[in-house]
Parts: C-alpha cells; structure tokens; sequence
C-alpha cells in the first residue's frame, strides 16, 4: 500500500508536462490509503451525517468497508447510486435543486477528486478562481484589481444553466486528451449517468455534472478550462509579444484622435501668443489655450496598442468577466467570439440579455460587487514644477446598494424595506433561543458579509447602514421575548460603552459575549478561506 501523498505528488510532478498523456489512473482507486485520506477529507463536512438513497452514512468507516469498495472497483461491479434530490432556497425567493449521493458514492468521488485535482491543477490558468485550492471570491476580486488597470469596456459573461447544461460526450472528450485510461472513464461515466430520485421517483440525468457530487466542481473547471484556453491563447494571443516588447510599447499605442487635435490647436495658438503684438488679442488667445488643456486633460493620450487587443480575463465557476483597452467594436467582437466558441465547442449558450457591454466609466457587475476605473484627473508637480497628471485609472470596487437592501429584506429586520425612514422589527424565529445564542447570531450573520465585501471602497457606509438596523432588531428581539422595552433591555446588558451577554464557561465566570464592535474597516488582503463565498449567491456544485 502506496502513501496516498507520495502517489498525488507524482501525479502532479507528470502533470507539469502538458503534453503527458496518464495510462493507469484506475489502479490508484485501489490503494486502500487513498480511501482513509478520502475519509479524513470529508468527515467533517456537514453534509457527512446526511444519508442519501441506501441510507448510509459516514459512521461505521472501517477496513472491511475499503476491501468492500475496492472489489467493487476491481471487478467494475460497483455502480454509482442514484442521489437524494432536495431543494434550497435561492436569493430571488426560487429554489435550487440539490442532490445527496450516498457515502460510499461520496468516498469514491473524493478519491477520483483528487486524482482529477493532481493532473489538471498544474495546467489550469491563474485566471480561474472558482472550487480551487486558495483561491476564492477574493482572489478573483484581487486579480481584476491588479490586471484590469486602465480597460475601457468590460465583458460581464453570463452562461444560461452552465453546470446544468454540461455535455456529458463532451466533457468525456476532454478528459480523454489526457487521460488514456477506459477503466477510469467508464467510473465517471457511471457518475454522470446515476440520476436522481425525488418524490420516489427515478430521473435520468442527461446533461450536467453529477448532481451534489464531490467529483462536479472539479469536472466543471475541466469543462471551463477549454474557454479559458480559448480566451488566454487564441484571443489574447498577442499579449505576450507586446508584453515581452514594454520598451516598444509606446512607439505602438494608438494616439487618441480627439487628444492629438487638442494639442495641435493649442500648438497653434501659443506660436500665435508669441507672434501677437496686440494685448487684448493675446488675453482672448492665452484664454483659449487654458479651455484647450482643460480639454486635452479630459481625454487620455492613447487608446491601446495596435499589435494586440490589449485583453484581461477573470472567471469564477460558470462567471467570468474580460476587460478590453480598445474600441467598443472590439468588445462587441471578443463578445460574439466567446458566445460563438461556447456553442460550439462546449454546447453552452451566453446568456444574450445578462452578458452585458460596460463602458469602464460605469459600474460592472462581477461575484455581487461593482467594478469601476477610477478616473483620475488631479495633477501633481513633479521635481522641474511641471504639472503632470497622475493619469490612474485603477480598478474601484464598491458594495451594491441593492446588496445592502437583499440582505435586510432576506432577515427581514425592518418593517417596510421601501420606507423612507427604516424603522428596525424583532425576528420572532429567534426568540426561542438563549440571550447569547441570539447575539451570537447576529454576530455571524454581521461578520459574515462584513468579510465578504471587506474589499470594496464603501464597506463602511454600507456596513454601518445594516449594522445599526441589526442592532435594534437584534435588541427589539431580546426585549420582545423578556417582555420589556428596548431601553430597559439595552440598559440593562450595558457593559461599558458597548452592551453584551454575559454567559459561564467551565474555564471561567462571567464572560461577556459583545454584540458586533470592531468597526468595518476596508481590507485590501484578500481571502482564501473558501467559506468566504458562501455569503453570495454562488451556484452549488459541490455536495
């Protein structure tokens, strides 16, 4: 029996060459140490307690258990079982359908998880962010900010149903260019084909990633990464060569026309300020020439290099967002090429009416925060006293308003979200619990999006609007259910300049549990923690 670690790391160490092809994948599903590795992974899941259709669980994992799968394997007897379909809800009030393979499914696919994460982490780009070893919501955020300097236009990709809509003869082609191993392909095809049952009824699944299963995310960055080639290689093809030439770089920028005539004409009228005898000419004349900077410092000097498309690419699961430093035709193009290459390569359709066209000038939208270039026009003197313009363009991000008002409405903690004076309301369904319990809730639920949009420029006014509402709500409930006031209850848990709980631990007497109090300050250092994502309306593909 082969140490797990040591069998991945030599997967990863043979990924490295892109061109290597893997011929005897199946037989690492045999190795009893993957399986105790495959346990330890997912034991302390939530979803580890949840039984699917044969009603079994993570309890009762022994050695007997492993021999009994691994012969299931050897002989390709096993078969995967259909998954227990549930429903959860979505931000818009819908639902989302949910599958709940059986443990042992869940055991086998963490195991072909890893095998699957071991050959194709090393080739995946940068730029893909979604159900990735430290990378998160933040590390996307975090990309757009360093790459997307200066766009003009930006993408915002949208693809109908993309981990429903998966085409399963497809995304087995794409395993096949680097797995050569049919004992291995037939298992995830055995994944694909299981099905679901709801209401006792079987369904067949005919598209899409195994429904709830710990193989789907991995599959479906497989799937993505095609686009991602496409996008990286064939439309930002020549990024590279400009890049490698950065000298060269400004003999190839387009000159902005309306910036070229700007500065002729004031060329023009300062020979003329210097030929002028006449006074009162020369005043309208040195007038003129300030209204034409004023002009010219409005505009930008170049408009992107005429031997690439000057492309950047960020995606996340099934969104992506491209920024392009040229012309609205080019984005209209790079738009209608992406769409194009998903239909037919990938059996995808970009949503037409979600994947907008912004000007960079205006908000984007991207993994529920809004995206700007900061157009900055100030000046500064440099050592000579000459005025230069600091010409930033930087990426801003921002937090939604209508962030802000989902999630007061979503733990409906006012009484009129469309009042012009919000006015906060107890939350009846957490009256049954304990003080601390209460406040502690509320706590999770403050902290809990603070992180999330701890990047964005104006988390502070955003987050001090929902703090103060939760505050009172959270208040009001403590009074509603002691049957007080909320002075006398506020009073009542004072404890210095803030209010709390106080609450006994076997180790010490006392303690006070604070309601929220550390401020909401911006963080530029984004976060890898991959419950980071969960605040935000991310579709599930893992079970």
């Amino acid at each position: 029996m082969r140490d797990s670690q040591k069998v991945l790391n030599e997967l990863t160490r043979q990924a490295s060459n892109k061109d290597y092809q893997f011929n005897r994948i199946y037989r690492i599903l045999c190795n009893p140490d993957m399986y105790i590795k495959a346990y330890s992974n997912i034991y302390s899941n939530k979803g580890s307690s949840t039984c699917g259709t044969d009603n079994t669980t993570a309890d009762g994992f022994s050695e007997e258990r492993i021999n009994r799968i691994i012969q299931t394997l050897k002989d390709e007897s096993y078969q995967a079982k259909p998954v227990r379909r549930t429903y959860t809800p979505k931000k818009n009030g819908k639902t989302r359908p949910l599958g709940i393979p059986s443990f042992d499914d869940r055991l086998i696919q963490e195991v072909c998880r890893m095998v699957l994460e071991a050959i194709y982490e090393p080739v995946f780009y940068v730029n893909s962010h979604g159900f990735r070893p430290d990378k998160s919501c933040h590390t996307a955020l975090k990309e757009i900010v360093r790459t997307f300097k200066g766009v003009n236009w930006f993408i915002e990709g949208d693809i109908k149903g993309c981990f429903d809509n998966i085409n399963h003869q497809t995304l087995i082609a794409i395993l096949r260019k680097r797995i050569d191993d049919e004992r291995f392909i037939r298992l995830i095809w055995k994944f694909l084909k299981a099905g679901y049952m709801e209401d006792f009824k079987y369904n067949n699944t005919f598209s899409g990633t195994p429904q709830g299963g710990i193989v789907s995310p991995i599959l479906a960055n497989i799937y993505m990464h095609e686009l991602d080639t496409y996008v990286l290689e064939t439309l930002q093809k020549d990024i590279s060569s400009a890049n490698a030439n950065k000298g060269k770089a400004k003999k190839n920028r387009n000159r902005n026309p309306v910036y070229v005539k700007l500065t002729n004409d004031m060329k023009m009228i300062s020979n003329r300020i210097e030929a002028c005898e006449n006074e009162e000419e020369r005043k309208q004349l040195i007038s003129r020439h300030k209204d034409l900077r004023k002009q010219r410092n409005k505009e930008h000097e170049s408009i992107g290099h005429t031997n690439c498309r000057n492309l950047q690419y960020v995606r996340y699961a099934d969104d992506f967002i491209i920024g392009i430093c040229t012309s609205k035709d080019d984005c209209q193009t790079v738009k209608q090429q992406v769409k194009d290459f998903l239909l037919g390569a990938l059996n995808l359709e970009l949503s037409e009416e979600k994947t907008l066209t912004t000007h960079s000038t205006n908000k984007a939208r991207f993994l529920d925060y809004e995206i700007q270039v900061r157009e900055n026009n100030r000046f500064f003197e440099d050592v000579n006293g000459v005025k230069k313009r600091t010409g930033n363009r930087g990426i801003a991000l921002f937090m939604p308003e209508d962030a802000m008002f989902d999630y007061i409405n979503k733990k409906d903690i006012v009484q009129d979200i469309n009042a012009k004076q919000w006015r906060g309301k107890a939350r009846t369904i957490l009256q049954s619990l304990s003080d601390l319990e209460i406040v502690t809730t509320c706590n999770a639920e403050i902290r809990g999006l603070y992180n999330y949009y701890a990047m964005a420029e104006n988390v502070a006014a955003r987050m001090n609007m929902i703090y103060h509402m939760m505050e009172y709500s959270c208040l009001k409930t403590l009074a509603g259910k002691h049957k007080t006031s909320v002075y006398q209850i506020r009073s009542k848990l004072q404890v210095g300049e803030d209010w709390g709980v106080r609450y006994d631990t076997k180790k010490e007497k006392n303690k006070v549990r604070f309601f929220y109090n550390q401020g909401f300050t911006r963080k530029q250092t984004p976060s890898t923690d991959p419950k980071i994502d969960n605040i935000v309306n991310i579709k599930p593909i893992r079970g």
